[in-house]
């Protein structure tokens, strides 16, 4: 049996604020660690650009309870894909969709709010990119010869808040020298959510020009149930941007 701070007695203002360790050892109920990073190329100028994988939407359109319809550029694409969405409560949900090449698939989920993640669980990589949209717009992409859908921008599942102490991002543009600015941002300022109309507000910002900062030990810095957080940036030349967090989720 794993041993438990909370269930050993300790007072919960101890086993709530114990160390990282023992939150990835599984001492510490209803935590978990949790990371999410992007990573986009841009060809050109672009300004408040969410980091998730390229060719993904500029900014961040919340899905209003959705169905998805996923699908491949290569009919080589058959193996499984899971989904990592939360529903119409929020609350965090898994689904499994059988690809069919370039044939569209939809998820039997309708009521989808937020992707935090897709990967592909065929033992190997995607041929083609694949994608899950809806009326247009695209959710996730999974891009060729990658496994999973990379994101900085997530939604915090009913129940948990996420907390985050590590950030880090890079800037790589060559001879461009690509000045690159990048923020980290939520959908809550002052207490007023504007996670459903997908509006964020920025916490930090820097400034990356051909290389990379990390920023650790600040916190940890709480993000609620419900709302959005991740990273954009913004560059005046053709740049590639990578960046994340780590932290640990933990139940309210």
């Amino acid at each position: 049996m794993v041993y438990s701070f909370k269930t050993a007695g300790w007072p919960e203002r101890l086993w709530r604020t114990n160390n990282d360790a023992d939150i990835a050892r599984g001492n510490v109920p209803g935590s978990y660690p949790y990371s999410a990073f992007g990573e986009f190329e841009s060809q050109n100028a672009i300004t408040d650009q969410v980091l998730w994988e390229t060719g993904m939407p500029r900014t961040l359109t919340v899905p209003n309870s959705i169905q998805l319809s996923v699908s491949s550029t290569s009919a080589s694409d058959t193996g499984t894909v899971n989904i990592r969405y939360l529903d119409g409560d929020l609350v965090e949900r898994v689904e499994s969709v059988q690809l069919n090449g370039t044939t569209p698939v939809l998820t039997s989920a309708t009521d989808i709010r937020a992707i935090n993640n897709a990967y592909y669980e065929d033992g190997s990589v995607v041929v083609g990119d694949v994608t899950g949209s809806n009326a247009g717009t695209v959710y996730f992409i999974i891009p060729s010869g990658m496994v999973q859908f990379n994101t900085s921008m997530i939604r915090v599942p009913k129940g948990k808040r996420l907390m985050i102490n590590a950030l880090y991002a890079g800037s790589i543009s060559g001879s461009a020298d690509a000045r690159t600015k990048v923020k980290f941002e939520t959908t809550l300022v002052n207490g007023s959510s504007f996670a459903d109309q997908g509006v964020l507000h920025p916490v930090a910002a820097i400034g990356l020009q051909d290389n990379s900062t990390t920023m650790s030990g600040f916190g940890p810095f709480p993000i609620p149930e419900g709302e959005w957080v991740g990273l954009t940036f913004s560059s005046g030349k053709g740049v590639e941007v990578l960046g994340g967090f780590f932290g640990y989720m933990e139940d309210l």
